[in-house]
């Protein structure tokens, strides 16, 4: 089941057949192309963290738990990428990832020109990309190829057959 980022967020989060918060955010480790964790939260208590090896299943309703959250760490960022076309000009703003709930691995990036165009439900996805590490644009994602969300999903069809 593909789920995304931004889908996640407020859904409840299960330990030991017990409500132990809600998801406030989930954070990517884009360059591992791999859910890194979740920022969870009860009520007006502190925030915690899940990290990704502590996360047993997303599924459509609830996140399962494997063992008890942490304190979160320090340095924790959830920087908004840069997302430019291999052409060197720029495709947009990462705005959100999908992934799969149960392998935690990442599958495409959602990007968007501007918020403007995420209201309107204009953005496009790539399953090729790659962080850059140097140079100036260090952090930012370099694409090879944009589809709509029809074109996504006929991808992820024939993935699945092959």
């Amino acid at each position: 089941m593909l789920t995304s980022l931004n889908r996640i967020a407020g859904m409840p989060v299960i330990w030991q057949d017990r409500q132990i918060g809600c998801v406030e955010r989930a954070i990517a480790d884009t360059s591992a192309r791999r859910l890194r964790g979740l920022v969870i939260r009860k009520g007006i208590g502190t925030a915690r963290w899940l990290p990704a090896g502590s996360v047993r299943l997303i599924g459509r309703r609830c996140v399962l738990a494997g063992a008890k959250p942490e304190p979160l760490p320090d340095g924790l960022t959830d920087v908004m990428m840069q997302a430019y076309l291999t052409t060197g000009e720029r495709a947009g703003q990462v705005s959100d990832a999908l992934f799969s709930g149960l392998t935690l691995q990442l599958v495409a990036l959602e990007i968007t020109p501007g918020p403007v165009y995420a209201l309107l439900g204009r953005c496009a996805y790539t399953v090729s990309y790659r962080v850059i590490h140097a140079g100036k644009r260090a952090g930012q994602a370099m694409v090879s190829e944009l589809m709509t969300w029809a074109e996504f999903r006929e991808h992820s069809r024939r993935e699945a057959w092959e």
